[in-house]
């Protein structure tokens, strides 16, 4: 829910990509238990949405949680649905992006593991998606590396897609790893 109202509003996509998880959580158990399990889903969803509403839906207090009940497995998994709600109205919005790395350093989770998982995502959007972020927030990029430093990221995310770019079909995901090797260049120009 945190990242799905990151951007103010929980879009239709969202809530069904939601909507989809619980269903999937709680399709092996019995009638009963599915009953349970879809209330408490449905409970603790409408509550974090009316906190997230009114600005009360506090990240740190989920992820210390999260981090005193979880496993890395379960961890993965949380933003393995942060990406998928991220993803759900096909387009990669700024602060969807800043709060799911916040959440994945909070867990302490591999962050190279994490950045596959976001590109994974990424190349599957809509091409529009650096409308809505900067290459920077896009490609992880803190803008008080020296410049040598933000090259030599450049330079690494340049290899990666441009190796996605050869072995993907033709199509709009390889469409999309065109479009990211352009804003690269974009970058690169902007960074001398």
């Amino acid at each position: 829910m945190v990242v799905a109202m990151a951007d103010g509003t929980l879009d239709d996509s969202e809530g069904n990509t939601l909507k989809q998880w619980v269903i999937k959580e709680i399709e092996h158990h019995g009638k009963e238990k599915q009953k349970v399990l879809k209330k408490l889903y449905n409970d603790a969803m409408r509550e974090a949405y009316i906190e997230a509403r009114e600005g009360e839906l506090t990240l740190s207090d989920l992820t210390y949680r999260l981090n005193e009940i979880g496993d890395k497995t379960t961890k993965y998994e949380a933003i393995e649905l942060c990406m998928e709600v991220m993803a759900a109205d096909g387009v990669a919005d700024a602060s969807e992006l800043n709060i799911i790395k916040k959440i994945a350093q909070s867990l302490g989770l591999d962050m190279d593991e994490v950045e596959k998982l976001r590109d994974q995502k990424i190349i599957g959007l809509n091409a529009d998606v650096t409308d809505h972020a900067s290459i920077e927030e896009i490609l992880d990029i803190d803008p008080n590396l020296s410049i040598d430093q933000i090259k030599k990221r450049l330079r690494t995310e340049f290899q990666k897609w441009n190796n996605r770019l050869n072995t993907l079909p033709e199509g709009e995901e390889r469409q999309n790893a065109q479009l990211m090797l352009d804003r690269i260049a974009d970058a690169r120009k902007k960074y001398g």
